[in-house]
């Protein structure tokens, strides 16, 4: 049976992300548990909802016995977080049961046999590919907070990767916007593979990847499934099955005007704007003419605020509303000093990008003009 021994903060630190993994609405209650293994100088643990992820790591460990017990992942984390930071033993004698114990503490939990216990089927990859940790995580902040929460359209709750020979190209929408980010990469792919990853999986990933490592992330598609691999921690998920809406055809061709704004003054003016524009909708108005650009927002139970900031204009003077939550959700993750907004009449999407850079795409639907 299982018998190990491990810091407290390697174990700790591990438990605090795989625990993320337990769905806790299982109608299998073994899945609501966290599997725990020993074998081979490592302890192995795992938790899925077998849907829409699976996380999957290994930790080295002083291994006595090799066996496996699976235990309520909500209370192993916070026992172990619990305890004094000194050595931590395992040990299952039983099927079902883990005595944990550290320094003076000592606890008997009841779990259940680790044979009942189901994993997402291994990944054949059809596609596979590296990154740098970076990059991914830069693309998906760029991207998934565009993903519907709307789970009456499932295709819409997940994000778009297209595997093309020379790129990655990864798109989100809920229908009012549409984020789209592109990554030059050399890919060993013969044609284009497009698959949905759940923005939950991408979520839990964010939390993970670090934004200045350049360490690789290994990423594995097949026809139903998703891996990325991150240090010693693997990420999976079923794909989202069904067809994603052409975003190609969503994004404006002939934009007439161009406006090119600094992105932080911006920023700061629509925060403020936002105080009042969230009693009507979110809804922020954007007039300008020359060198001008004021944005207003009014609510009728409190009232209104109008300012104005510095711009470049190239075409004929605008007027258009937007969510200006949905212009901070972008300009928060643009990067860069500036930002192009194109437009083409104040009934047709706006496309911003930051200035300079073709690599990063977002289109917003306009908000009707309230007199």
């Amino acid at each position: 049976m299982l018998k190990a021994s491990c810091p407290q903060g390697v174990l700790h630190e591990i438990l605090q992300t795989i625990s993320r993994g337990v769905s806790g609405r299982s109608t299998q209650p073994v899945q609501n548990n966290i599997f725990l293994s020993s074998a081979d100088g490592n302890l192995r643990l795992v938790a899925t909802d077998l849907e829409y992820l699976s996380l999957d790591t290994q930790v080295p460990a002083m291994v006595t016995e090799e066996g496996a017990v699976t235990i309520p992942g909500r209370v192993f984390n916070e026992i172990v977080a619990s305890l004094a930071e000194e050595e931590v033993s395992l040990e299952s004698e039983s099927p079902g049961e883990l005595t944990i114990r550290c320094a003076k503490s000592n606890y008997h939990v009841r779990g259940l046999p680790s044979d009942d216990f189901q994993f997402l089927p291994a990944i054949e990859p059809e596609v596979e590919f590296t990154l740098p940790e970076g990059d991914l995580r830069k693309i998906l902040s760029q991207t998934i907070f565009a993903c519907s929460q709307d789970e009456t359209r499932p295709i819409l709750t997940g994000a778009l990767f297209c595997a093309k020979p020379d790129n990655l190209i990864v798109v989100a929408t809920d229908t009012y916007r549409l984020a789209l980010r592109t990554l030059s990469l050399p890919l060993d792919v013969a044609e284009e593979k497009k698959v949905i990853v759940s923005a939950r999986v991408l979520g839990e990933l964010m939390r993970i990847l670090e934004e200045d490592s350049s360490d690789p992330v290994s990423v594995r598609l097949s026809r139903r499934l998703v891996e990325f691999e991150v240090r010693n921690l693997k990420i999976a998920s079923r794909l989202i099955e069904g067809e994603f809406p052409n975003y190609e055809k969503v994004i404006p061709q002939d934009p007439d005007k161009k406006l090119v704004l600094q992105i932080a003054p911006l920023e700061r003016v629509l925060r403020r704007a936002f105080i009042v524009a969230r009693l009507d909708s979110n809804r922020v108005v954007l007039r300008g003419e020359e060198s001008l650009l004021r944005l207003s927002a009014q609510a009728p139970d409190l009232g209104s605020v109008e300012e104005e900031i510095e711009m470049e204009l190239t075409g004929d003077p605008i007027e258009i509303a937007f969510n200006a939550r949905y212009l901070l959700d972008m300009l928060e993750v643009a990067g860069g000093e500036q930002v192009a907004l194109h437009l083409a009449g104040s009934l047709n999407p706006g496309t911003l990008r930051p200035l300079g850079r073709d690599d990063y795409t977002y289109v917003v639907m306009p908000m009707q003009i309230i007199a």
